[in-house]
């Protein structure tokens, strides 16, 4: 007999426990099941994991899937929460057009996805959808509130004081306890990390902090300036006698091989041409981490890593650093912008590699 009304049912190949049906000792009912649109920017699908501990409590026993791009699935692989992660593409979407779901949480607000969760079946939805005018709209009153921060700059740059969990929770209208990331890092995204170490004899007797150099690819605001990292790195070896780790991404492969060049022992380039994953295992040796408002950043607060975080076009006040660091923000007159560009960048320039130094030494006292 085959039970394809067990949790653990593929149809196209054996579960995960390589049993028949009869007679298995692993069979769980469905309870009920909930859907997760959550695709875009893979720093949002990581700070959205937060969500899930709240989402159990709401509905005890349920199966949890997921649809997110494909270039973030690696952050929501190993999650204890999720029962399913679903790319974004035609066959899932196409798949999902035929289930019926218990309740719904779209937490994005493009018109592709607001037009999946309006399409796909569920009893109850919740966070956001599409109209017949190709308008963004709600599913429920509570996500009123996020649905306001995407329209009114006044309220999301000055006014808001609710950091980004705190408002999903809301829109979804889920007791938030002040639940961390959900980030699962297995021992082999930690290898290349580790044979790195080995292979520089690194001892781990100094402290180790990382500078995330990179500015991610949508905000080049975002980047504080080569010359801050280069006093920074000085003051971190000469004063603090740590050692300094450069991580980053391609876009950083220039930046990153200048400010090693020539600065002596203690300072490690760890690549630019990581994995994600294999970049956080690096995150995850690190003593402490200066980044920017970027994945780097997020990765750090998943992997509960102490964190200087450097903001400049972007709000502070909506990210949670768990009490694990601190967040620089100088005001410029300009900021907060969400400009991509700016000829000046004035808000990351006033921020002094002093003051974040001292903030290091702070944290890794």
């Amino acid at each position: 007999m085959i039970r394809n009304d067990c949790a653990h049912f593929r149809g196209d190949k054996p579960c995960r426990f390589k049993r028949v049906c009869e007679d298995c000792p692993h069979f769980e009912a469905i309870g009920s099941k909930l859907l997760i649109i959550k695709c875009r920017a893979q720093g949002d699908v990581l700070r959205t994991t937060a969500l899930l501990p709240g989402l159990r409590r709401k509905h005890p026993g349920s199966l949890i899937s997921w649809i997110v791009d494909p270039e973030s699935v690696e952050l929501l692989d190993n999650n204890p929460f999720l029962h399913r992660v679903l790319r974004f593409n035609l066959e899932s979407v196409l798949a999902l057009q035929i289930e019926e779901f218990d309740a719904l949480y779209c937490l994005d607000k493009e018109p592709a996805l607001t037009a999946l969760a309006t399409q796909v079946r569920s009893a109850a939805k919740y966070g956001f959808g599409l109209n017949k005018d190709g308008a963004l709209i709600i599913f429920n009153e509570a996500a009123s509130y996020a649905y306001r921060l995407g329209v009114d700059d006044d309220l999301k740059f000055f006014r808001n004081e609710k950091t980004y969990q705190a408002v999903i929770a809301e829109a979804a209208e889920v007791d938030f306890r002040g639940d961390e990331y959900v980030f699962e890092l297995k021992d082999e995204a930690r290898a290349k990390a580790a044979a790195f170490f080995k292979a520089e004899r690194i001892t781990g007797k100094k402290p180790a902090v990382g500078l995330n150099t990179g500015a991610g690819t949508k905000f080049e605001t975002k980047q504080w300036p080569v010359d801050t990292y280069r006093k920074l790195i000085r003051m971190l070896r000469d004063k603090l006698g740590a050692d300094v780790f450069l991580l980053g991404g391609p876009r950083e492969k220039a930046m990153n091989a200048g400010l090693a060049a020539g600065a002596g022992p203690g300072i490690f380039n760890t690549g630019t041409e990581n994995a994600l994953l294999d970049f956080a295992g690096f995150v995850a040796r690190m003593d402490a981490l200066v980044t920017s408002d970027t994945l780097g950043m997020h990765i750090a607060i998943a992997l509960k890593r102490k964190v200087v975080a450097l903001f400049g076009p972007t709000c502070p006040q909506e990210i949670d650093l768990y009490g694990r660091g601190v967040k620089l923000f100088a005001g410029a007159g300009c900021a907060p912008c969400y400009k991509q560009t700016c000829p000046d960048a004035v808000c990351m320039k006033a921020i002094p590699p002093q003051q974040v130094f001292e903030e290091i030494r702070q944290l890794l006292r």
